[in-house]
């Protein structure tokens, strides 16, 4: 073998195991790139599903932040409505209960007036007879004044 042969052969053999390191090398940063561009994936679509979950949070919370204040509005005016509306029935139940309770009171008064006879009679037979008693004493007297005819 020449020298020249036998140097090629041993310089294909270390550029061969060189060109295989290189390869392997390569094949295993390319694998760890995809390793690490997975984990990218996965963090950056955590990291977006977390911002989206965020801002429907606050969207929803700020809807019903809104929804809620225009409720209490809402309930605020009607309530208002219902407290007048209550008043003005209550006055006016007040006014027929009164007038009711008047109308008893009447009716009570009234047959107690119908039914009030006062018996004078004790009363008026004693006057009768004082008067009878003064007429007899007066005409007693005048008889004894009248001359006596003879």
């Amino acid at each position: 073998m020449t020298r020249k042969e036998k140097y090629k052969r041993k310089s294909t053999r270390p550029l061969k195991i060189l060109i295989g390191v290189l390869f392997l090398s390569a094949m295993i940063a390319g694998n760890i790139g995809v390793a690490f561009a997975d984990q990218d994936i996965s963090g950056l679509l955590s990291n977006w599903f977390n911002k989206k979950q965020q801002e429907s949070i606050s969207t929803i919370e700020s809807a019903i932040s809104a929804e809620k204040e225009a409720q209490k509005l809402r309930l605020k005016e009607e309530l208002q409505s219902e407290l007048a509306n209550a008043s003005e029935r209550l006055t006016q139940f007040a006014e027929e209960e009164k007038q009711k309770r008047i109308q008893a009171l009447t009716v009570y008064a009234d047959q107690l007036i119908a039914g009030m006879k006062i018996d004078n009679s004790l009363e008026e037979k004693r006057i009768i007879a004082e008067m009878d008693k003064e007429i007899e004493k007066a005409i007693k007297a005048m008889d004894k004044i009248k001359p006596k005819s003879k």
